[in-house]
């Protein structure tokens, strides 16, 4: 039983935000803000601040307003904005297209060391969607959620067998040494696959490199504990350090209460 009115007041806050996202009205890709306590630039002030909720859902791609583009400059809003005291990252994403990934990786680095960021998992932060959400102040994962998949994966397709096969034969003209080498209308040559290889060991190198920044960890921990392109259940993440928590939207909400004081109800969405 709730007996300290300030705590009632914190719980209802939190269900009203809660019920207001199960909806799903025009959350898709907007921030959502949610009065709270939170001092404004370390100055100790208790003036009532705002909880800024971005989402990173689906597929990752860099560009457009609901692609890495939109979601850096949403992100950045947020920090700019003086009456947003800390930022939460709603991800669930099974990542996508490394162009853009680092740069809003960074974006969300940067971000931290202004106001507090916590990314949620939920229930998914996998490869790209992984290495934007390790780079947050705090990393929570539903309890049924998953993390990692570091590494980078590309596949190449020669269908010159199924061609032969359907009495077809393809001609590719090029110019330029290397122009057409990954052509699905051959097999890939020794030299095409090895520069290949080295692309993508160069991206999970720069990938390793970023999670390790963001988790406080060495390389070596991230290359050797953080699961090794696999995708890691809650538990293990957090047992791993790839994690920071275990729990629900509620649940993190509910820690942001304890840490900053009591909270008001909900305020405007942020288009």
């Amino acid at each position: 039983m709730l007996t300290d009115p300030s705590a009632a007041m914190a719980d209802a806050a939190t269900a009203d935000l809660i019920a207001l996202m199960q909806t799903g009205e025009r959350l898709f890709s907007v921030d959502v803000e949610f009065l709270g306590r939170a001092p404004r630039g370390g100055t100790g002030s208790d003036t009532p601040q705002s909880i800024g909720m971005l989402r990173l859902h689906g597929p990752i791609y860099p560009r457009g307003d609901s692609g890495l583009e939109g979601f850096t400059a949403r992100l950045n809003s947020l920090v700019a904005n003086p009456d947003v005291g800390a930022i939460i990252l709603d991800v669930d994403s099974p990542g996508g297209a490394v162009a853009g990934t680092s740069e809003a990786a960074d974006a969300v680095r940067a971000a931290k060391a202004v106001k507090p960021v916590y990314a949620l998992a939920d229930s998914l932060a996998a490869s790209a969607a992984y290495w934007i959400a390790s780079q947050a102040s705090q990393l929570w994962v539903t309890p049924s959620g998953a993390v990692g998949s570091i590494g980078v994966i590309g596949m190449h397709m020669d269908v010159s067998k199924a061609l032969e096969r359907a009495g077809m034969k393809a001609t590719v003209i090029t110019s330029g040494k290397f122009k057409g080498e990954q052509s699905p209308f051959a097999p890939l040559s020794e030299e095409a696959q090895a520069h290949i290889q080295g692309q993508a060991d160069a991206e999970h190198a720069n990938f390793i490199r970023a999670v390790a920044a963001g988790r406080g960890v060495s390389q070596a921990t991230v290359a050797s504990d953080f699961g090794e392109g696999r995708i890691v259940s809650a538990a293990k993440a957090v047992n791993a350090g790839m994690a920071d928590n275990i729990g629900t939207m509620t649940d993190l909400l509910r820690s942001m209460n304890t840490k900053r004081g009591t909270m008001r109800r909900r305020a405007d969405f942020i288009f």
